[in-house]
């Protein structure tokens, strides 16, 4: 009697458990797009770059470098440009960097095995929806000029999606954020250099000056507006400046903690070399120290100007 030949099991590869989609919207960034695709070549699932009217090299160094191309017509609105990108992604992570920022290596490692601890642990997976991690502004030189906390990784839930057409905010309960403090975002885009060379400046500008026409007593819009004329640094735009950030300072609890830090510091860099404002200088210090304790910048200024 012959025998049956057993059947071998046809087995279907299971996914990674975590997919990184890298997305990112883009327009003539020929200079920075290879070192922003770079970074996440072996780490994600798929590199998704939409393009909202480039004129130089960028879409030719994408494609070339494997990454998918889009194309979404500029409506001047940021979160709809991220909104489209994200609709293009089919990982379960998102890393929305822009052009000129970047992890590491070492960080870019330690965020893929943060990613697979959420995905291990039930409760971990059911409630971390979106990283915040520090973003490290650096100048020319790549030294550190200042620190902001970023939530650019998340979750691809259709819940989470970026709300505001500029200094666009991921809409999600804060109790689905996690800080994660050892990773850091590189973001060389906030030199002199490059504000001048991209106009960004002055693009932001008349952009939250439309949405200030809306919400005129929206402080944090306010904020953002002060400092995009800081960065124009034209007398009349550092004197508008001067008198937003003033609101900014007195607008209290209303004002996101990390705007709030950027008119304390606005103020105490103007005053810090004047002997005139020395006093004045020493109060900011103080009262940035109250009102945004814990925080190592405002510390380190404030012992500073003291001369502690």
């Amino acid at each position: 009697m012959a025998k049956k030949k057993s059947k071998k099991k046809s087995t279907i590869p299971s996914l990674p458990a975590v997919r990184l989609s890298q997305c990112m919207i883009v327009k003539n960034e020929e200079k920075n797009i290879e070192q922003a695709l770079n970074w996440a070549r072996r780490t994600a699932f798929e590199q998704i770059v939409v393009d909202t009217g480039s004129t130089d090299r960028t879409i030719e160094i994408a494609e070339r470098m494997g990454a998918k191309v889009f194309h979404f017509e500029w409506i001047k609105d940021f979160s709809a440009a991220k909104n489209y990108a994200i609709e293009q992604a089919s990982g379960n992570w998102i890393a929305f960097l822009d052009a000129d920022e970047y992890f590491t290596p070492v960080d870019a490692k330690k965020l893929m095995i943060f990613l697979k601890r959420i995905m291990s642990d039930s409760q971990m997976k059911e409630n971390y929806h979106v990283i915040n991690c520090a973003m490290i502004n650096v100048d020319e030189e790549g030294n550190r000029i200042s620190t902001i906390d970023q939530e650019r990784v998340f979750r691809n839930l259709p819940s989470v999606r970026y709300t505001g057409r500029i200094h666009e905010r991921l809409g999600v309960n804060k109790d689905n954020i996690v800080e994660v403090d050892e990773i850091e975002i590189i973001h060389t885009g906030y030199s002199d250099t490059a504000i001048k060379e991209t106009g960004r400046a002055e693009r932001n500008v008349a952009m939250l000056r439309t949405e200030l026409e809306e919400s005129p007593n929206d402080l944090n819009i306010k904020s953002y507006l002060a400092d995009s004329l800081r960065m124009i640094n034209k007398k009349e735009t550092l004197a508008e400046a001067d008198v937003l950030f003033e609101e900014v300072i007195n607008g209290g609890n209303s004002v996101i903690p990390d705007l709030l830090k950027k008119a304390y510091i606005h103020y105490i860099k103007k005053y810090v070399n004047d002997p005139d404002k020395s006093s004045e200088c020493l109060d900011r210090c103080k009262r940035a120290y109250e009102a945004i304790p814990g925080d190592a910048e405002i510390e380190k200024l404030y012992n500073i100007v003291r001369g502690g």
